[in-house]
């Protein structure tokens, strides 16, 4: 159908490069021919923590290796927000703005599937129940909510349970449960406390770093879970 580049970000590629390939499963299920951006980081640990010299330097080398591509699909909501709106902020003038059109080539991986012409076509199913979570960047700065939503309920035989308290941050927000990690635990545990309220024990996201935070308290509370990225729960809805 199309030629994109799978950009696999930096902490995906650390803790759980599986779910890059879940990624690039789906997106040549789709009839994609896919290319591979391994391990770059958008820049945002640094920008987050007030180094904006440091994250221009990062952003600087992702955008390099994003040269050639046309259309980059990223599997975090987070990477794809830093990208999209705050990474063209670090240059002023005309360089600031053409990073900004290059911004544009970028899109996270829900919303790529979700707009793909093609995806009314994949075969869809996997029996069983699931609950969704939003991460921060997704819902608010990109909109994706309806977006996987829909994709999720395309899932022939998947129970889609929403959260009562869906638009509440998970706690980790990057440098913030390094700065403040007791409140980061306590919103992890209420986060956790609204997930097992809907009799699931399985959590899906569009974004790993939301999901290692919880599946980290998960485990330190002794709550039985399991999270999957939406690439993985995709992926083995078509297999």
């Amino acid at each position: 159908m199309g030629n994109v580049a799978l950009f696999v970000p930096c902490y995906m590629a650390a803790l759980r490069p599986e779910d890059g390939r879940h990624a690039r499963r789906v997106l040549e299920r789709l009839g994609d021919e896919v290319s591979t951006i391994v391990g770059p980081c958008c820049g945002q640990p640094a920008f987050n923590s007030g180094y904006r010299s440091e994250a221009r330097s990062v952003g600087r080398a992702l955008l390099r290796s994003a040269r050639g591509h046309g259309t980059i699909v990223i599997p975090s909501g987070s990477c794809t927000s830093m990208v999209q709106h705050y990474l063209p902020g670090l240059w002023a003038g005309p360089r600031g703005e053409s990073i900004r059109h290059m911004s544009e080539r970028f899109i996270e991986f829900g919303a790529y599937v979700a707009g793909h012409p093609n995806v009314a076509e994949l075969p869809l199913r996997l029996p069983g129940a699931v609950a969704y979570h939003d991460s921060c960047h997704g819902r608010r700065e990109l909109e994706l909510t309806e977006g996987a939503v829909g994709l999720l309920e395309q899932i022939e035989g998947l129970d889609v349970r929403r959260l009562a308290y869906e638009a509440e941050c998970c706690g980790f927000g990057g440098a913030f449960t390094l700065k403040e990690p007791e409140v980061s635990v306590a919103m992890a545990e209420a986060k956790l406390a609204d997930v097992a309220s809907r009799g699931v024990r399985v959590l899906v996201s569009g974004d790993l770093s939301c999901l290692a935070h919880l599946e980290a308290t998960a485990r330190a509370t002794e709550q039985p879970l399991e999270t999957w990225t939406l690439a993985e729960l995709l992926d083995r809805a078509l297999a």
